[in-house]
């Protein structure tokens, strides 16, 4: 069969494998990196980037932003975004930390079944989550 060299890692010594091989190497390698995605969006990770009071601002407006995509409340998803644009320094990390929160809120709101909140109240909370986050960011 026909043999190629493939290098694993930088740094590494390439390895021969046969071109049948090719995939099980790369399931390898992937599997290897695994760890680094989970650690890249722990919040150990996220926490390094913003202070305690800064994640819980991020968290709440993750949360917020999950029961509005759950409820299809367009305008307030709108509207949490560009709060977040406006606010929020430029790391990936942070925005991670959102989305992840913003996962975890749709999943839970769509397991227990809850109900919508009113379009009024919503946006008296998301008013509230957005003057917190404001006041933790202050430039």
């Amino acid at each position: 069969m026909n043999e190629r060299t493939f290098p694993l890692m930088s740094g590494l010594n390439a390895v021969h494998v046969s071109t049948g091989n090719k995939l099980m190497m790369n399931f390898k390698r992937l599997l290897l990196s695994l760890p680094l995605v989970f650690v890249l969006q722990s919040p150990a990770f996220a926490s390094e980037a913003a202070s305690d009071a800064q994640l819980q601002a991020i968290a709440e407006m993750g949360r917020l932003n999950g029961v509005a995509l759950q409820c299809r409340y367009l305008p307030q998803i709108q509207r949490i975004k560009r709060e977040l644009v406006l606010n929020l320094p430029k790391q990936r990390a942070l925005g991670d930390w959102f989305e992840q929160k913003t996962n975890d809120a749709f999943m839970s709101f769509m397991q227990k079944n809850e109900a919508c909140p009113a379009v009024f109240d919503f946006d008296q909370t998301l008013q509230k989550a957005v003057e917190k986050l404001e006041s933790v960011f202050k430039k």
